[in-house]
């Protein structure tokens, strides 16, 4: 670059004055910013067993020209409990982790979608009102699903517990997943079930911020509110909109001291004491290495991810299926692409098992 040119920049950039801090307490729906303040439990070890549900897919095969892909998708459950020993907090592992792997074929084809449950249908619906078909959210909308269907499963068949979702209690009007929600609610407040939702990200804007709220609170709240802390979204701002359904009270909440973040927690069912619901769950979040986040939906997390690890396995046997169908070589190493048309894996290690 010319020396001018960026001095011109270096002149852009001292008309902003970055030392001085932004306004720290703004006007939200003409009052301040509610915020509650809570404790850890006075007892810890008494909490209510966790479980935790986060789910993950991954693209074994993408048939580009046809629209169509095959896709693995894999929901965990994790449940905890906690302990404590010379005075030592443990988190004990409560019943093994409980995986369900679903292979899937995602399609725009209307002969296919046809043949399929009319959750599929819905979710290519979605995806196709974009300029380009989108079957990033296609999967997406399809994984939630799965999730979904284990949360209805969980209610039924557990009690006296907290249950976590990863992702918020929020759904697609167009997908209609109002039967399942309300299932999930009725059989949480009939077993004692305490049911939220927890966000990894959110890009929601509802403190009229550039930033997105998580980030927003970190940067501006995070030392006035230095305690564990949870803040009401109005319930307003989501009856505005029209596309999303809501099934559950949206707040965002620090659930640790030294939380790397502030999170978004959608509130299904407190049990009618809302500040022992955060309490409990910031329990359960005092892992070192994430303080803030839950214990049990970290672990889901990781074994969900492993999905990608079983991919040579679900390749191999599926490369066998492709050949007897009469694919040729060429047409499944065409196949062997992500989402997007990127190669998925080394062509020594396609031609390997197509060699098989």
């Amino acid at each position: 670059m010319k020396t001018e040119d960026i001095q011109k920049i270096k002149n852009l950039l001292n008309l902003v004055n970055f030392g001085k801090p932004r306004e720290s307490i703004r006007e939200f729906e003409g009052k301040e910013i509610e915020a509650i303040q809570f404790e850890l439990p006075k007892i810890i070890g008494e909490e209510l067993p966790l479980v935790s549900i986060d789910g993950s897919y991954s693209i074994l095969f993408s048939f580009l020209g046809a629209d169509t892909w095959i896709a693995l998708f894999r929901i965990v459950v994790t449940e905890y409990k906690i302990q404590v020993k010379n005075g030592k907090i443990y988190y004990l592992i409560n019943a093994p982790p409980k995986t369900f792997d679903h292979l899937n074929l995602l399609s725009f084809n209307e002969f296919i979608l046809d043949s399929q449950p009319e959750v599929f249908s819905k979710a290519a619906e979605i995806a196709t009102a974009f300029q380009e078909r989108n079957p990033s959210l296609f999967a997406s909308n399809i994984m939630s699903y799965l999730e979904d269907i284990t949360l209805e499963k969980i209610s039924e068949t557990y009690n006296n517990c907290i249950l976590l979702k990863d992702g918020a209690l929020l759904t697609y009007k167009a997908l209609e997943r109002e039967p399942i929600y309300k299932s999930i609610i009725l059989n949480c407040r009939m077993n004692d079930i305490l049911l939220a939702g927890i966000s990894k990200s959110t890009s929601t804007h509802f403190f009229r911020d550039n930033y997105t709220d998580d980030f927003f609170l970190k940067r501006y709240y995070d030392k006035k509110y230095s305690n564990l802390t949870y803040i009401k979204i109005p319930d307003t701002f989501i009856e505005r909109q029209t596309k999303f359904d809501a099934w559950g009270k949206i707040h965002f909440a620090k659930l640790h001291k030294e939380a790397y973040k502030w999170f978004r927690v959608d509130i299904g069912n407190d049990g009618g004491n809302i500040d022992k619901l955060f309490s409990s769950i910031a329990a359960y979040s005092m892992v070192k290495l994430v303080p803030g986040y839950p214990i049990g939906l970290i672990e889901a997390h990781k074994i969900a991810k492993s999905v990608r690890d079983f991919k040579d396995s679900y390749e191999l046997e599926l490369i066998r299926v492709l050949k007897d169908m009469g694919l040729s070589a060429n047409d499944i190493l065409e196949g062997a692409v992500d989402l997007g048309g990127k190669e998925l894996s080394s062509f020594h290690e396609i031609l390997d098992q197509l060699s098989r």
